[in-house]
């Protein structure tokens, strides 16, 4: 079944961005939808539960305060059109194509803004890709949604520190903590944040949430291991163990956090000038000061434009929904400058403080080494050796793709291309852009694209 909705603004992303665009933009008199993927509103950061139950203590950490205030202001507006559970597949100047679970929807809008937000990086190594292996983002986001536990034993590995605050909320839901393994030794993380005084300074209450974290693991006798990085994962019908630089850890799930990369492929398909994003990679969307992208009539907000957190987002949402108001001539640009000040200062603010990050969990030194025969491209099953073969003849993202399927799979490259690319580097060749994102940008039927008979 097909349906067609025409709008002033179309959201797409119902998270801290989306929400606080919505918000700068509401009450004058617009039409707006907003698109997610979720049926209910909060994008990653806050995953509500399902609607027909509740989950006792949902994230009453203090750090979540601020952005469950801002779901609450969102919410209670009368004026937004929700479009939940809808996937966005197609995306032009003007027009944006969603599916959903009756169909497509196409949104034709005046002005489109992309706050897709951002996805764990995916880690190649050996054994990776047995059953009970997840990003870390994908085992938080079962216990903040329903408090489930993918494991007994769960062992989380990588450089980022959110891996503390996961491994924290796992005790807290009930789970066992394996260990937590940093790859990077604690001196480097200590003089990354020395080279960055002033940002930590700004952001005491993520330090203290991270110290929270600490307190907690230690109290449930949870071992913290610095300068310790996997090897291999183990098992059989499912993983067993890891091997890492220090020994064997017996484990039945393991979650890895090497960082995170934006949603690019929207802003892609759009014809928006993107860059490189961050020591994980990816690709972040370019804006202007009032976050419009190089496409006319089209915005980006949030993780889209870079992984900076979720106070980070609700600034650039912000900042876009004043800059869309002044497009669509609802403020003057004396106005717009006015009120745009605060959410630029505070996009900044908040930018240094991601920058801080990117310096503690930079993974670049500290990747595991993949074998020849480990699956860098889970979509097609493409090892590393069938592309390191290819790799002296192909000068670009998209040849690779075509010589050996890398890419090619069901996520449009998304996991592999991050890997890829990493490779490409490493064989003297830096390819200025990565695969060309192809319609639809999700999964779906083609009889679900054909018209209704």
């Amino acid at each position: 079944m097909a349906d067609r909705i025409e709008c002033d603004v179309a959201i797409i992303g119902g998270g801290p961005a989306g929400q606080a665009a919505a918000l700068a933009l509401s009450g004058h008199g617009l039409s707006i939808v907003v698109i997610d993927e979720q049926p209910r509103p909060g994008g990653q950061i806050l995953r509500q539960p399902p609607a027909r139950f509740a989950v006792r203590g949902w994230l009453e950490e203090r750090s979540y305060r601020p952005l469950k205030q801002l779901l609450g202001r969102f919410q209670a507006l009368d004026d937004i059109h929700w479009l939940g559970s809808h996937s966005v597949i197609g995306l032009q100047r003007g027009s944006v194509m969603a599916m959903g679970p009756e169909g497509v929807t196409t949104v034709t809008a005046r002005h489109i803004l992309i706050a897709a937000g951002c996805h764990d990086l995916a880690v190649p190594l050996p054994g990776w890709t047995l059953p009970g292996v997840y990003a870390a983002g994908g085992i938080q986001a079962f216990i903040k949604g329903q408090q489930l536990l993918v494991g007994n034993r769960i062992l989380v590995a990588g450089t980022h520190p959110l891996q503390l605050i996961i491994a924290a909320q796992i005790v807290a839901a009930g789970g066992s903590v394996a260990a937590v393994l940093f790859a990077q030794p604690r001196s480097a993380m200590v003089a990354a944040l020395a080279r960055h005084p002033l940002a930590a300074l700004r952001r005491v209450p993520d330090l203290l949430a991270t110290a929270a974290a600490l307190r907690a693991l230690a109290r449930a006798g949870t071992p913290i291991h610095f300068g310790t990085s996997l090897e291999a994962l183990i098992g059989t019908d499912r993983v067993s163990a890891a091997q890492t630089s220090a020994g064997t850890i017996n484990c039945d799930a393991v979650g890895l956090c090497y960082g995170f990369v934006p949603q690019s492929a929207l802003p892609r398909m759009a014809g928006a000038q993107m860059r490189p994003s961050g020591p994980a990679g990816g690709w972040a969307c370019g804006h202007d000061d009032f976050m419009r992208t190089s496409v006319p009539g089209v915005s980006a907000a949030g993780e889209t434009t870079g992984v900076a957190g979720a106070a980070a987002a609700a600034a650039g949402g912000a900042l876009a929904g004043i800059g869309i108001a002044l497009d669509l001539g609802l403020i003057s640009l004396e106005a717009a400058e006015h009120a745009a000040r605060t959410p630029r200062r505070d996009l900044a603010q908040h930018r240094a403080f991601a920058a801080l990050l990117d310096a503690v969990a930079d993974p670049r030194a500290y990747f595991p080494a993949p074998s020849a025969d480990t699956i860098i491209c889970r979509c097609e099953d493409v090892e590393q050796a069938t592309i390191a073969a290819e790799l002296p003849v192909c000068q670009s993202a998209n040849a690779v793709k075509l010589a050996t399927r890398c890419g090619m799979g069901a996520c449009q490259g998304r996991n592999c291309e991050p890997s890829l690319l990493r490779m490409m580097a490493k064989a003297g060749n830096v390819p200025e852009t990565g695969f060309t994102p192809r319609f639809p940008a999700r999964p779906v039927s083609i009889a679900d694209l054909l018209p209704p008979q």
